[in-house]
């Protein structure tokens, strides 16, 4: 455990009243410890150093600084230790696994059933006398398991070694103050990842992933810049920068590490938040008098840290700081137990466990009973002392009987079922049961219905629309409110056609719809086909590329109408200089190029990324490579050796394996060029021949980029980020801007804002802001209102087009005004407390008296197939939710798009308002007088919310069971505006209030939440990353691929294990009852029917093949019962008063319980045949081979003599009126399941039967079809 020091000793300018918080920190030296350490020696000598106060939970970490003398103990040793590097995410170890997991196995009440029963079975009183066969099954059963998880545990140690293992590089020598001492040297050495520690400065190469929670002191980079790749935390693909110390840029190597930095890192205590950090990195000088002086206070936040799990992408090295280990690093935070999930038909099962242990305690019971009651009719018999050796009480005997009779009908509650579940679950590849099952679907929008692939379709600017003229095809929202109003029309005359003409034309609606549906997909199927080839849109180019010329010669921007999803020669026509519509142009686009975080790359023809070189700035060749060595940090086992040995072996093996890089004889090629070649393969299908140098973007999201490539192909190109300076080329002339501040988006600003300082001509300083149209418009100043009226009514046609929107404003501020704000916003950011509200603060009093400039509209398309999706789901009986952040009015736009929404539906809006419950109430009333009054016109209802209305309703439990009850009336749901919180919440309130399975999915990690809180998890890999797709059950491609999992492999899988499950009570059922029958003739005396080895092995064994291969519990207990009659009586009757031997030796009743057994088997292998509808080859071969190690196993075993059975079954096959009963009994034992059966299938078929029966109707018609085609066929004569 990491121990903090508490408080009260931390020492801060304003608590002098002690030793341990003075202002100036004294050395050791003071310590009164006589006994000091070498260590402690050390730090006696140094001078001493100014502290504030931080706060529980929070750490100070010193780096080339002496520890003070609170932070030692009674030897000079840091009294704060942190936890180790190393990572164990196993759950056993060599010694803990025999006795950890007994415990978790016998945890289940059924195995402590199993094992009570094993050991009943062992007193001697019972006369089992084969302890052998007692404890099988309870083995075989905890064997199984423990080998599954061992095997598991095992796959876990692996990944713990491979990532322990890992080669890092740390400064050898390094005194760590935190930790005991070492020889300075100031190079840097191999050492395994779990050997790193609080405080150690660690090397980053180009592809190497950073070990620890470090901050980012400097990189090769001469701004300190270093960009990492963050998928295996978020989930995101795209490269991130991450900003090192300004201060530290110039650290270039070890020895720099140890001479030039002396700080120490204030930061809060561990946190699992992968976007947020507040600490405070604090320099010092040493000066002449070897005193330390405060140079300066740097805040350090999320965009200075590297975390566990970031790989070093496009830098060829990098040099850190750790500052959280092991357990401590927030990926290992994020990796939480993934929560529990327990299916339905689970839950059914422990149910029908519970009613079959009840039946097995009525059975036991009543011979209990009837034992003792014959024991008392035998006392009262004076002659029965002849021949009985009871002599117990009645109580006594009642008493044992109970629990020999648990021991005969113990196979009533079925041994090897929980190991078969496991088996046929992996067997199937693990598919849920409670895929089958889905009442409820909640999807998000974008990425998941749409495609996340955003194009720039069209922009307000000062009020006036462009991208409006034709050029591109109408966008999925256009179509779907179009096909919205066609709807509207269309049914409004059906309607009118059924008052005038009767209600017999009213089956022409859903014929209208169904066809309304087939011409929408047709019409998209042209529009595609045609976008290109209208010859409007082609003379709209024309004009558009006249335009383009006119004003400047484009260099970087496409002039490819395949390519441009944006035309409008109007946008270059009113760039026309000192015209006030020109101007809010160029201030338009400049806000696109500039107001943004993304990387830019430059390719070649053949699609590979440019290696650039500024000849202004110092490369990263020039700057120099902290110097490696092969040493390893001293001091360490010889263990750790072997280890890294192995480690560094393992690693060039998967290269040679993976990769296939060869080694050449000229030398070897550096870490980073291995990298390059790796990643920067030929992509011709990216390649653009109409544009001289090519530039491609990447983004934080695809909104960005799509914003930043759309003013690249109107002429304000951004060309690079060298650390503050950004290169933009704006319509053919290039301008270096100064990056002074960035402003971050987060889902709580909603809004993002940098502050740039302009060259000539404009030679001043600008905020550029954009963001969501309420963020925006509420922070305006004095604006022109025409515009600001013509701006929103824009914004509402973009979403009604189901376009997604962003505005744009801009503020100009005096040198003055930006170097107050600045102090406030240094001051906010070193604070040590409230420092994000304080933030939040400074930052929003910039963002205020705005100047309007315009709104962008962006597409995502929808995904392929997502409509028939929709559409089968929905029939299928499932109700879909759609939780988005979108408008209201684009998520209502796509979801008639889609299918979510159409016109049988009524549309109910709930906003978020001060009347909310009023209108909730309100809207409740009316849909449930809709449904009570015209249920005949078979009009759905449809619920749209918003994010806002949300957050009232979710305040209290009255008003969300309010909600959860509206919501159950309609059909589709739709929740705007929600945050991924709102998500997780939404999907919680229908699994808990309504019981019902539910299935979320999702494709960014705003929907790992929701996710997770529903019943199925699907993730969805896309433009997001893949951090939805590891937090889920299930990942899939697209959203179309539900269809076939839900509705195809989730209902046979939920067929197939709820079949498995009930015929294994079923034949357990039928195991049990003949012993029963049993009882009856033997006075309930508790004696065993069956043979010892067939009670134990019947489960394990004889009848688990066909079980298991397979995959309505009184249905088939009711089976079983008439089964078991009719087996024993059978042959009860078969064998009464007959010999049935051929050798004359009499019959026993060993034969006749053997004969009972047989049968029972092959009863039981064959019911499944029942429940099949789809035979297979190996379904016949494990059938057949269980019934034949079933006699085969009673011939082998009989031949000793030692066993009971032993000559029996000479016995039982030696006689033809065993086979003839057998076949006699069998028959009469499926009789009434095959009647049923056949009347359900062909006089009584439901809807399943019946396609079953079309479906075979036509196999057989193609097969005659393809008979008759072949060319050996003869028609008859």
């Amino acid at each position: 455990m990491t121990r903090r020091s508490p408080s009260h000793h931390l020492s801060t300018p304003s608590d002098t009243s002690s030793n341990h918080t003075n202002t100036r920190c004294p050395a050791a030296s003071s310590s009164s410890t006589p006994h000091a350490t070498t260590s402690s020696q050390h730090h006696q000598q140094q001078p001493a150093i100014q502290l504030r106060r931080i706060y529980n939970g929070a750490r100070r970490v010193f780096v080339n600084l002496p520890l003070p003398r609170y932070e030692l103990n009674k030897k000079g040793n840091p009294q704060t230790t942190y936890v180790s590097n190393k990572v164990r995410t196993s759950k056993y170890t060599v010694w803990s696994f025999i006795p950890k997991n007994l415990f978790e196995q016998f945890r289940r009440a059924a195995n402590m059933y199993f094992l009570g029963l094993a050991i009943l079975q062992l007193i001697p009183y019972f006369g089992v006398d084969s302890p052998v066969l007692t404890l099988l099954p309870i083995c075989v059963v905890v064997v199984v398991t423990g080998l599954k998880d061992g095997f598991e545990d095992y796959q876990r140690h692996k990944v713990d070694a491979r990532y322990n293992g890992s080669i890092t590089y740390t400064l050898i020598g390094y005194e760590n103050t935190n930790y005991p001492t070492q020889k300075k040297r100031g190079v840097f050495g191999r050492s395994l990842s779990m050997n790193v520690r609080v405080g150690d400065f660690v090397l980053l190469r180009n592809g190497q992933s950073c070990p620890a929670d470090s901050v980012l002191l400097s990189s090769s980079d001469p701004a300190g810049v270093c960009f990492v790749e963050t998928k295996d935390l978020d989930g995101e693909t795209n490269l991130k920068p991450r900003h090192g110390i300004p201060e530290l840029s110039h650290i270039q190597s070890g020895v720099e590490c140890l001479d030039d930095v002396h700080m120490y890192i204030e930061a809060g205590k561990p946190s699992p938040d992968l976007y947020t950090f507040e600490g405070t990195l604090v320099l010092f000088d040493k000066d002449p008098n070897g005193n330390y002086v405060e140079r300066k206070k740097t805040p350090i936040g999320i965009d200075n840290l590297l975390l566990r799990g970031h790989v070093v992408r496009n830098t060829h090295w990098a040099i850190v700081v750790v500052l959280y280990t092991g357990s401590e690093s927030k990926i290992i935070q994020n990796s939480g137990a993934t929560p529990s999930k327990r299916s339905r038909i689970e839950k059914q099962m422990n149910q029908e466990v519970i009613i079959a242990f009840v039946v097995l305690f009525i059975l036991c019971l009543v011979c209990a009973i009837l034992a003792g009651v014959m024991k008392a009719q035998d006392d009262a018999d004076g002659g029965a002392d002849l021949y009985s050796r009871q002599n117990s009480s009645t109580g006594l005997y009642g008493f044992t009987n109970f629990w020999s009779s648990m021991i005969i009908f113990q196979n009533i509650i079925p041994i090897s079922l929980y190991v078969s579940i496991e088996f046929v679950k992996t067997f199937q590849w693990n598919l849920s049961d409670e895929l089958g099952q889905v009442e409820y679907l909640f999807s998000d929008k974008t990425g998941t219905l749409t495609r996340n692939v955003m194009e720039f379709r069209e922009c307000s600017i000062a009020g006036k629309r462009y991208g409006n003229n034709g050029f591109s095809p109408e966008s999925e929202g256009a179509r779907g409110a179009k096909l919205r109003k066609k709807r509207d029309e269309r049914q409004q005359r059906l309607r009118s056609t059924i008052d005038e003409e009767g209600s017999q034309q009213k089956q022409q609606l859903p014929q209208a719809h169904a066809q309304q549906q087939h011409q929408q997909q047709q019409q998209q199927q042209q529009q595609q086909q045609q976008q290109h080839e209208d010859p409007h849109a082609t003379a709209i180019f024309e004009d558009y590329r006249r335009a383009l010329y006119s004003v400047f010669r484009p260099r970087y921007s496409s002039v490819d109408p395949s390519r441009l999803p944006f035309a409008d020669p109007r946008i270059f026509w009113d760039m026309q200089p000192k015209t006030r519509q020109g101007e809010q142009v160029h201030e338009f686009m400049m806000l696109l190029s500039l107001c943004h975080t993304v990387v830019v790359d430059k390719i070649d023809k053949e699609g590979k990324v440019i290696s650039e070189v500024d000849p202004d700035q110092e490369t990263d060749e020039e700057r120099h490579v902290p110097e490696v060595t092969d040493e390893k940090r001293t001091g360490q086992a010889g263990n750790e050796k072997r280890q890294l040995r192995d480690a560094m072996r393992e690693r060039r093996r998967k290269l040679r394996k993976n990769f296939k890089l060869s080694r050449k004889a000229s030398g070897r090629s550096s870490r980073g060029e291995e990298f390059d070649s790796l990643v920067n393969v030929s992509r011709p299908d990216i390649v653009d021949p109409t544009v001289e140098v090519q530039l491609v973007y990447k983004a934080e999201s695809p909104d960005e980029a799509a914003l930043v490539s759309a003013a690249r192909d109107l002429g304000f190109s951004f060309l690079s980020r060298n650390g503050k300076q950004l290169r933009v080329d704006i319509l053919g002339t290039e301008y270096e801007f100064t990056l002074l501040n960035l402003l971050e988006f987060n889902s709580t600003r909603k809004r993002m804002s940098v502050i740039v300082r302009r060259p000539a001509p404009w030679n001043d300083i600008i905020l550029y802001c954009k963001g969501a149209d309420n963020v925006i418009f509420e922070r305006l100043g004095d604006n022109n209102k025409d515009v600001l009226q013509m701006t929103h009514r824009d914004v509402d046609a973009f979403s009604n087009d189901g376009l997604r929107t962003l505005v744009l404003a801009y503020r100009v501020l005096s040198e003055d005004e930006y170097m107050r704000w600045n102090h406030e916003m240094e001051s906010a950011a070193t604070a040590s407390e409230n420092r994000a509200e304080k933030v939040e603060a400074v930052q929003d009093a910039i963002e205020r008296n705005l100047t309007l400039l315009g709104a962008t509209g962006i597409e995502d398309k929808l995904q392929e197939g997502v409509p028939q999706c929709i559409e089968d789901l929905r029939r299928a009986g499932i109700k879909i939710w759609v939780l988005t952040g979108d408008k209201l009015e684009t998520a209502i736009n796509i979801g008639y798009a889609s299918n979510l929404l159409d016109n049988n539906m009524h549309l109910w809006t709930l906003r978020g308002s001060d009347e909310i419950e009023t209108d909730l109430a309100n809207i409740a009333t009316q849909i449930k007088a809709a449904m009570t009054k015209v249920p005949e016109n078979g009009e759905e209802q449809a619920l749209i919310i918003d994010g806002a209305a949300l957050t009232r309703l979710f305040e209290t439990p009255e008003l969300k069971s309010r909600l959860l009850d509206v919501s159950l009336l309609c059909k589709s749901v739709l929740c705007c505006r929600v945050s991924p919180l709102q998500k997780a919440l939404v999907v919680a309130m229908v699994r808990q209030g309504k019981n019902a399975v539910t299935l979320a999915v999702g494709d960014g990690a705003n929907d790992v939440s929701m996710i997770q809180a529903a019943n199925i998890g699907v993730g969805i890999a896309g433009q997001e990353g893949v951090q939805a797709s590891m937090a889920s059950d299930y990942a899939i491609a697209q959203f179309r691929f539900l269809r076939k999992l839900i509705l195809v492999q989730g209902h046979w899988n939920y067929h197939r294990i709820a079949e498995m499950i009930l015929n294994f009570f079923y034949k357990n059922v039928l195991w049990v009852f003949p012993s029963l029958w049993y009882q009856i003739y033997s006075r309930f005396s508790g004696n065993i029917f069956y043979d010892y080895a067939f009670l134990q092995l019947y489960n394990v064994i004889f009848t688990v093949a066909p079980v298991v291969v397979l995959g309505r519990y009184w249905l088939y207990f009711g089976d079983a019962v008439w089964q078991s009659l009719v087996l024993f009586y059978g042959f009860y009757f078969a064998y009464d008063d007959i010999n049935p031997n051929p050798s004359g030796y009499p019959s026993s009743m060993l034969q006749f319980s053997s004969a009972v057994a047989l049968s029972a088997v092959l009863v039981a292998n064959l019911m499944p045949g029942f429940n099949t509808y789809y035979w297979t080859w190996f379904q016949f071969v494990f059938i057949a081979l269980e019934l034949l190690v079933t006699f085969l196993w009673v011939i082998i075993y009989g031949q000793f003599k030692s066993v009971t059975i032993y000559g029996v079954w000479q016995m039982v096959f030696g006689g033809w009126n065993f086979w003839l009963q057998l076949l006699l009994s069998t028959i009469v034992c499926f009789l009434p399941r095959y009647v049923v059966t056949f009347a359900r299938q062909w006089w009584y078929p439901d809807v399943m039967a019946t396609a079953r029966h079309i479906e075979k109707y036509e196999k057989i018609q193609a097969r005659k079809k393809t008979i008759a085609l072949s060319p050996s066929y003869t028609i008859p004569a």
